[in-house]
Formats: structure tokens, sequence, C-alpha cells
């Protein structure tokens, strides 16, 4: 990301914001902080770039609303969304951008959901404009800091990973084993 933001400037961070987004928005605000953007112009094209990911899943969902409710997947973590929207509403669009791997889920939700589009856009544009500023806002203020704040970032997601991996096959061999006792 450091190399598309330096050599594109603005359309680089744009691009990142699309398809990465978080170390894109850091690596803009130390780019920033070095002269070679503007702050306030990185997080205007970060924020942009964030709205079109999310209006992108949203319109996906939307589109394919009957198709993708059919789903196994979907209807089992429907009760889950439902109960975790009944207490926040709409401002779960601007939560989804600061906890790690909600996003996607979040956007298609509100898709297959029907949330009317001026409505989805206006939490989405403030949640996006919130996560724009925090994240370039600490690339710019710890610049010199800036690579090791990703680097732990980047271990940390691996660790998260590993993590939700090992969950994920406790709990297949764990309800394998109940399978196989109920049919006995």
């Amino acid at each position: 990301m450091k190399n598309l933001v330096l050599r594109y400037g603005l359309l680089g961070v744009l691009v990142g914001a699309v398809c990465e987004g978080d170390v894109t928005l850091i690596v803009g605000g130390v780019v920033a902080h070095l002269g070679l953007l503007k702050l306030p112009s990185t997080v205007a094209v970060g924020c942009l770039g964030g709205i079109i990911a999310d209006a992108a899943c949203y319109a996906l969902a939307r589109a394919q609303r009957a198709r993708i409710a059919r789903r196994p997947l979907y209807q089992r973590v429907q009760p889950t969304i439902d109960r975790m929207v009944q207490r926040v509403g709409p401002w779960e669009i601007v939560l989804a951008r600061f906890v790690y791997g909600t996003r996607v889920a979040s956007m298609f939700f509100w898709g297959i959901s029907g949330l009317p589009v001026p409505r989805f856009l206006l939490f989405d544009v403030v949640g996006c404009t919130l996560w724009a500023a925090v994240l370039a806002g600490l690339g710019y203020a710890f610049s010199s800091s800036a690579e090791l704040l990703i680097g732990k970032a980047k271990q940390a997601e691996l660790w998260l990973l590993v993590a939700l991996l090992g969950a994920a096959i406790g709990i297949f061999i764990i309800r394998r084993g109940f399978r196989r006792r109920l049919r006995s």
C-alpha cells in the first residue's frame, strides 16, 4: 500500500481505500505528514473509497436479497445480526467500520434487509468520514511510528486469524462428536 500511495498519490489512496482500507489510510496520513499530500484531501478521498466499497456490497446484497436470504449460512447468522441491530439500529453501519471483520457482512445485511438507499448512505458517510479521519489522523500524528504500528497490526491480524481457524476446527470436531453420539 505504501508504494501505491507514494506512486499515485490520492488515486492510490482511493484505490487502496476501496480494496483494503485501514493500512492505506494510515499510510496516507504518513505521506500527508511528509508534505506529499494534504491531510484533508487524504481523508476525503479515503472516505470516498470506503463509501464506494460499502455501496458495492450493499447493492449486490440488495439485488440478490432473496437468493442470499435462502442460504443456510445467512439463515444461521441472521438472528444474531438481528439482535445486534435491535440494540443500535442503523448506527451499526458506523460501528462496523471500527470492528475488524464486520464491515462487509454488515453492508450485506443492510442490503438484504432493504434499508432505503438514502438512509444507508447517510449512516455510511458518517462512518466512513470518522474512519478515514481517525486512521489518516493516526498516520499523520504518529508518522515516525506508523511503520511499526502497521507491522504490529498485521501481526495481530495473523494471530487473530490463527485463533479463529483453531476455534472453527475445534467447534467442527466437537459438533461432529455430538452428532456421532446422537446417532448411537
